[in-house]
């Protein structure tokens, strides 16, 4: 592999209005307990400038700084070798270099833990997740993972809202054998090979009704302005979240890909058809125009990293398609993907029926990897139209 080295040196449519779910439900995880204390970090990205800088506390000894020992500059990937004091460590500095500073995050490992750094945006706290069980809150913006065993992969998530909304940060970290300059120097030839294995990631968000059938309230039939409300029942997708490529019935979704080794990008907008029943017997069915869903990519291909942006906007088949009445879902997101897996997502969407986001890495034909992004389920019966809605943030109101 050839390396350059120096020494030193980011709203859809329901096809089923709102008003139809009948029953409130509640976003749960397994993770609601309270996480230990985070850990201070020694190797912290300095966000500003998109490189490291001194941390709390040296290793072994006073704070003395940071020194980058090598910088390896790969197809895929950036890495480097640092140190502080007598400890060295791997860095991957992809998504640092990242032109947004909110896009910014990193991870520094030795064989004995990972230091997490990410943009401070302002959230009163911050929450980190290892392999999708959380592991620390802070209200800092680093962090220090011990729970990490030599020549190991692990997978970090850090969620936060800030400025109206959420914030999440996906980092892939690769655990060195040991802390000398070969097995480092070997970790980023690693990282750097991993990376190249990927030839394309799609982006893939689901909104769907958790449901079997669901039915208008009785109290809301005459304000909703859809066709059909008291006496009619509509079919909902009778599912929990699945995060399997296809197969899982929805009511919306947007499917993004982008390519690693081509500037070419791929938009795949669908939506599922509305099925209206009286005492059982099937009376109407129609599918919701795609028109408003849109995926495009925001900056030019280097093969690294790529800027995209997503919405899913339109309104319900049977219900008003404007004004305080309009039925339906809006989402939108702004995310940077890269190539070796990490990413970064912010964005909104209203809270009904029940959403998904996942990124789907691909090797090669149908092999891929997953990363869960968002899950959530509807909270209330407050968005009856665009006006009353509450919006949640992504990644910041369901699991991982």
């Amino acid at each position: 592999m050839q390396w350059q080295r120096s020494v030193p040196r980011a709203l859809a449519a329901a096809v089923v209005p709102t008003v139809l779910l009948a029953s409130s439900l509640t976003s749960g995880s397994a993770r609601a307990s309270t996480p230990p204390k985070a850990q201070g970090a020694v190797f912290v990205l300095d966000s500003a400038h998109g490189s490291f800088t001194r941390g709390r506390q040296a290793l072994g000894g006073p704070d003395t700084g940071i020194r980058p020992l090598a910088t390896y500059i790969g197809k895929a990937t950036d890495t480097q070798v640092l140190a502080a004091g007598r400890q060295k460590v791997i860095a991957d500095i992809t998504l640092a270099s990242s032109p947004a500073e909110n896009e910014r995050a990193a991870w520094a490992a030795s064989s004995r833990f990972v230091d997490l750094s990410w943009p401070d945006l302002g959230a009163g706290r911050y929450t980190v997740y290892r392999d999708g069980v959380r592991i620390a809150s802070t209200t800092g913006h680093s962090v220090r993972d011990t729970g990490v065993s030599p020549g190991s992969t692990v997978n970090y998530q850090i969620a936060g809202e800030a400025g109206g909304l959420g914030h999440t940060w996906g980092l892939t970290a690769a655990v060195p054998t040991a802390d000398d300059t070969a097995a480092l120097t070997e970790t980023a030839r690693r990282v750097e090979a991993q990376a190249r294995r990927y030839t394309k990631t799609a982006v893939v968000w689901r909104s769907f009704i958790r449901q079997k059938w669901a039915s208008v309230p009785q109290q809301l039939g005459s304000v909703s302005g859809c066709k059909y409300t008291r006496g009619f029942q509509y079919k909902g997708d009778n599912r929990g979240f699945s995060n399997k490529v296809t197969g899982p019935s929805f009511r919306a979704g947007l499917r993004g890909v982008v390519y690693w080794t081509k500037s070419s990008y791929d938009l795949f907008p669908e939506t599922g058809v509305t099925r209206v029943y009286r005492n059982g017997v099937e009376v109407d069915r129609r599918k919701a125009s795609t028109s408003g869903i849109d995926f495009r990519t925001r900056t030019r291909f280097d093969g690294k990293t790529r800027a995209v942006h997503g919405e899913i906007e339109a309104t319900d088949p049977f219900c008003p398609s404007g004004g305080i009445r309009r039925a339906g879902i809006g989402v939108f997101y702004d995310a940077r993907l890269a190539r070796n897996g990490d990413f970064y997502v912010s964005g909104k969407y209203r809270q009904a029926p029940d959403h998904e986001m996942y990124l789907y890495g691909y090797t090669s034909g149908s092999r891929h990897s997953t990363k869960t992004v968002h899950q959530s389920k509807m909270r209330s019966l407050m968005c009856l139209s665009q006006p009353a809605c509450e919006l949640g943030t992504i990644g910041n109101s369901g699991g991982y």
